[in-house]
């Protein structure tokens, strides 16, 4: 379900549409997530809010859309006298019960694992970042973790575990100074780019025959930088021009326009280097940079750019 819409639960679980729904379907709508088993929405939302007082069913839950009061079916149609709306003046106020509620969630519980209840880090991850709230304690974990493995630092949240940006890591880099030996070993690039490509000139790529077509093509790899599998295969032509392959791979990974993107970098015979893509690189073709079937581009979206090697 990798297009599914993601919600959110009761219990700050994020859960797809698919999941959610076949979850609702059941006589307690518990949530999904491994562990869990937590209703997924509030328990004042699943009374009806008529003045029968019972407890909702799934199939039999009305809304009304004025002000979002659920009612079953049979308080519901009463309660609007069979229109789609309350009359006016009549629509249920929940704004007091939910201020009540918002004054007692005085501690936003952590994330980080099952059970926790360490105080979470406020403002942290950074932003466009997952949005999991973790303590102190997970994330000390979670780095030590990273360290015995060699890998960069990522979200605890098991099912989550996205690598951290450039922002995150120098913030947990000032919190752990007993980390400084690991922090270390990365590269950490705090600028970023969201600039947009602009190309006023149209190249003329192929010309000729079905054969000339065929020689431009070639298959190169892309992929962003803590990728673990290698990166993809692309198809491209030798003649097309840089901005063009940068617009291409950033279209196959599903990079959005306004993502972070701190740089561009090349592999060639295992040799990593930037790739500078600026407004006098961006009219050069690939055949002219030596961009080839060997070639692997990869784009950074962290900030975490490298790794030297061990000793």
């Amino acid at each position: 379900m990798g297009n599914a819409e993601i919600l959110r639960t009761a219990c700050h679980h994020d859960i797809c549409q698919h999941c959610y729904d076949l979850a609702s379907r059941k006589e307690k709508s518990c949530c999904p997530a491994l562990g869990c088993a937590e209703l997924m929405i509030d328990e004042e939302d699943m009374i009806c809010e008529g003045p029968c007082k019972k407890a909702l069913v799934f199939d039999k839950t009305i809304v009304i859309p004025c002000c979002g009061a659920r009612m079953c079916d049979v308080c519901g149609p009463k309660w609007t006298n069979g229109r789609d709306f309350c009359e006016l003046g009549k629509c249920v106020n929940k704004e007091s019960a939910k201020r009540r509620k918002s004054a007692d969630a005085t501690r936003q519980p952590c994330m980080g694992s099952l059970h926790c209840e360490g105080e979470v880090l406020r403002n942290f991850p950074s932003e466009l970042e997952c949005d999991h709230d973790v303590c102190i304690k997970c994330i000390g974990s979670m780095l030590d973790e990273c360290e015995k493995n060699g890998k960069s630092p990522a979200c605890p949240v098991k099912t989550c575990a996205i690598p951290y940006r450039c922002e995150s890591v120098l913030a947990l880099d000032a919190q752990f100074p007993e980390k400084k030996a690991f922090f270390s070993k990365f590269t950490l690039q705090a600028k970023f780019s969201m600039q947009t490509l602009k190309d006023d000139i149209v190249t003329n790529i192929i010309h000729g025959d079905l054969n000339t077509m065929n020689g431009q093509k070639f298959s190169l790899k892309i992929g962003q930088c803590d990728d673990d599998d290698g990166g993809m295969p692309m198809e491209f032509v030798r003649e097309g021009t840089l901005g063009d392959l940068v617009r291409e791979t950033r279209r196959v990974l599903k990079i959005l326009p306004t993502d972070k993107i701190y740089g561009y970098y090349r592999i060639d015979d295992n040799k990593k280097s930037k790739l500078d893509v600026t407004k006098d690189t961006i009219r050069s073709s690939c055949s002219s940079l030596n961009i080839n079937e060997n070639t692997t581009v990869l784009v950074d979206t962290t900030g975490i750019v490298s790794r030297p090697k061990k000793q």
